[in-house]
């Protein structure tokens, strides 16, 4: 969803032309305390007024609310070692409906260590929220994530990586977690995990190649009949923050078969993540995301949908510091049947906004946006649209 949050982040973060040094997360930490850096941040954003907090189609609620998301990161080295620590709170309040109020946290930890060619690693995320999981369900129902992995980096050649690793994520919904009369962890709880190889070639400073291949055996907890294994391959392009364009563009392909037993349908097809931003020299930014892959669904005749989205966004710098920006994008949600059943069916999100913003310095921005986004569907109560006028301010020490 575009998020006032998200437009300060494109709209400020210009490129920096010159020659690239090489990165010392440590030592470019704005607070240092001994070894340790810190990077505090604190953002006031969506202050304002939905005017459908619910999503319904019907007699929508209007509501005032905010969120202040206080964020920290902390590093430190360790002989040769680094240990990365990120952490972040949103504290969400709505005035009327105080039972959309809500805590969201989410943290992560990596720490690796470098040998002359090897670099074990090992990462923990959790994610504790209540925040929607997608466009399909409207609740904001409290769910919780969790990612280990384990793995090594190895220096092939100069400018060649191979990284191997294996990881494991559960996904949680809260059992008072109820949307349209259905439990949420009796369809959604789930187990995955997968062994993960990837190559990355250097081309050059700003540009590296990255392939890589994955094996995935995920395990309903309460509805085995969802049960399947998948092989992911994947390719595409890191291109450095110092770059002209700069971003992730990836296309990859997915596999995914049913185990025996289960009634999940199969899928194969091409997969995306791309999100790409190209800074003209008139100060015209032009932003472009693209994503599609499986999303599982709540409902039991359609296990899951295939979501195919774009959002595109023109940001211009107008007098002195002030920007204006226009966005757009649209998601599509095919759903696939279960073996057992016929038919199908295809949502559709729409989604305009606009807004203006205004650079009080380096780190420290206000904008304001207004957003529409509008669901089709065919199912009779999935329609809703929604309006949506925030202001936002991002600050970092």
């Amino acid at each position: 969803m575009f998020s006032s949050a998200c437009f300060l982040a494109i709209a400020f973060g210009q490129p920096v032309v010159g020659q690239v040094a090489e990165d010392d997360p440590v030592r470019d930490a704005s607070v240092h305390i001994g070894p340790v850096g810190l990077n505090p941040g604190v953002t006031v954003r969506d202050v304002g007024v939905d005017n459908n907090v619910f999503n319904e189609i019907n007699n929508p609620k209007r509501d005032f609310t905010f969120t202040i998301e206080p964020t920290l990161t902390i590093l430190m080295r360790t002989r040769r070692g680094l240990l990365t620590a990120d952490g972040r709170l949103d504290l969400v309040y709505f005035n009327t409906y105080d039972t959309e109020r809500s805590i969201n946290g989410f943290s992560h930890a990596r720490y690796e260590y470098a040998f002359n060619r090897f670099k074990p690693f090992a990462s923990l995320s959790a994610l504790d929220t209540r925040e929607r999981p997608g466009y399909e369900i409207d609740a904001r129902a409290r769910r919780f994530e969790n990612t280990f992995q384990i793995g090594l980096d190895a220096k092939v050649a100069s400018k060649s990586t191979l990284q191997i690793g294996v990881r494991r994520q559960t996904v949680a919904y809260a059992g008072e977690a109820i949307f349209l009369g259905r439990r949420l962890e009796d369809v959604l709880n789930r187990t995955l995990g997968a062994a993960d190889v990837n190559w990355r070639q250097q081309l050059t400073v700003l540009t590296t190649v990255v392939v890589n291949a994955s094996s995935e055996r995920e395990r309903f907890t309460f509805s085995p009949a969802r049960n399947s294994n998948s092989l992911r391959f994947r390719g595409g392009l890191e291109l450095g923050r110092f770059a002209l364009i700069r971003g992730n563009a990836f296309v990859g392909y997915r596999r995914l078969k049913p185990v025996e037993g289960s009634a999940l349908p199969e899928f194969s097809g091409i997969t995306a993540d791309v999100n790409v931003a190209y800074t003209a020299p008139t100060q015209t930014r032009l932003s472009l995301g693209v994503a599609r892959d499986i999303q599982y669904s709540f409902e039991i005749t359609n296990p899951y949908y295939v979501q195919t989205g774009w959002t595109a966004g023109l940001t211009q710098r107008v007098i002195g510091r002030w920007e204006v920006r226009v966005t757009g994008g649209q998601d599509r949600l095919a759903y696939r049947t279960s073996q057992l059943t016929v038919g199908a069916r295809v949502d559709r999100v729409d989604r305009v906004g606009g807004g203006v913003g205004y650079a009080l310095g380096d780190d420290t921005s206000v904008g304001f946006v207004v957003e529409s986004i509008k669901r089709n569907s065919d199912e009779p109560g999935r329609q809703y649209q929604s309006v949506r006028s925030f202001g936002s301010v991002n600050y970092a020490f």
